[in-house]
């Protein structure tokens, strides 16, 4: 086995972490307090650090939530999440059926709600951990009660006969790596300390949603996970509310920008907008939409790492972009 840290194995104690974390975390998008949760649990540190770096759990401001991954761990010993489970099912049929009608074409959250029988909320709840998992196209990031939030199923959705289909092939795969005698490339990571000259290059985005997933071998996860960072970082720094070619072009306009990257009113200027207005578009049709549509991938190592480099260097850009006056746009 190469030095570093290989995958978790699934004994009682995570997953009794798992199942609290489960409970206390149900009834609203935001989770539940991390360090008020971690308090509580002083004596299992380490193993709560180990939870979030292979996937199951994800600090989201001071937040924890359960990801989909760790839900699927726990669905069948957290009776309370019986109503959380077949609201997926809903969901399910409605986006298989939308997209056997219409294709990748986009859904209102709200005509969604209405379909499946379901309140916003529930819906709101629901999606939060369904978008984890290789069916969505595109989405709005923020499931608020907005009337033009939206939902995009993609064709890996006709896959699948059912959304606990999906669960357990999530589950299985994790197995899989678990019971291999010689771990794959992809399941191997790194130690810290041979991560350190690799982390500096990194933007503190990127480190928080994909370095954690790229230590511990998730290298779809990772390079997935960075990509849709840096659309959040746009719409974080925009106030914008779409995604993909629309939230680009809103967000980089030549006419009317929102994020300035070089000076416009010269041809260099110019052009290295333009240039970069291309390479967001690529990197969201190029490297997330791929990801987000399939389990399977040809990540190694070295190539996932690129890959979280080149999202730093586009989350500089957007972080550096000078923001117009209102007089200027």
């Amino acid at each position: 086995m190469p030095r570093g840290v290989c995958y978790l194995k699934m004994d009682q104690i995570n997953k009794s972490l798992l199942e609290e974390l489960a409970r206390a975390s149900l009834p609203n998008l935001e989770g539940t307090h991390a360090a008020k949760f971690r308090a509580q649990r002083r004596e299992h540190f380490d193993k709560l650090n180990r939870l979030e770096w292979d996937g199951y759990i994800k600090k989201i401001g001071d937040n924890y939530r359960l990801t989909l991954l760790g839900l699927s761990e726990v669905l069948s010993s957290v009776s309370e999440l019986g109503p959380l489970l077949r609201r997926f099912e809903k969901l399910f049929e409605v986006l298989k059926r939308h997209y056997e009608v219409h294709f990748s074409k986009r859904i209102t959250l709200n005509e969604l709600s209405k379909a499946a029988d379901l309140t916003r909320e529930e819906v709101n709840i629901a999606l939060a951990y369904m978008v984890q998992a290789p069916l969505v196209g595109e989405y709005t990031s923020d499931f608020g009660a907005s009337e033009d939030t939206y939902i995009a199923p993609s064709e890996e959705v006709l896959r699948y006969q059912s959304f606990s289909q999906v669960l357990e092939e999530m589950r299985s795969r994790r197995t899989a790596h678990l019971q291999a005698a010689d771990p794959p490339e992809a399941a191997t990571v790194l130690s810290f300390d041979e991560l350190a000259d690799f982390e500096f290059l990194l933007h503190p985005m990127i480190i928080e949603h994909a370095l954690p997933l790229y230590r511990n071998g998730h290298l779809r996860e990772a390079v997935l996970d960075a990509i849709v960072a840096i659309f959040d970082l746009i719409r974080k720094r925009t106030g914008l509310k779409g995604d993909g070619d629309a939230l680009v072009e809103a967000a980089f306009s030549l006419q009317r920008p929102l994020l300035i990257l070089s000076e416009l009113d010269s041809p260099s200027g110019k052009n290295d907008q333009k240039g970069f207005i291309q390479i967001f578009k690529g990197a969201f049709q190029g490297i997330r939409n791929p990801k987000a549509h399939s389990l399977s991938h040809d990540l190694t190592r070295l190539k996932a790492a690129q890959y979280l480099v080149f999202a730093s260097l586009l989350a500089r850009r957007i972080d550096e972009a000078i923001i117009p006056k209102k007089e200027e746009v």
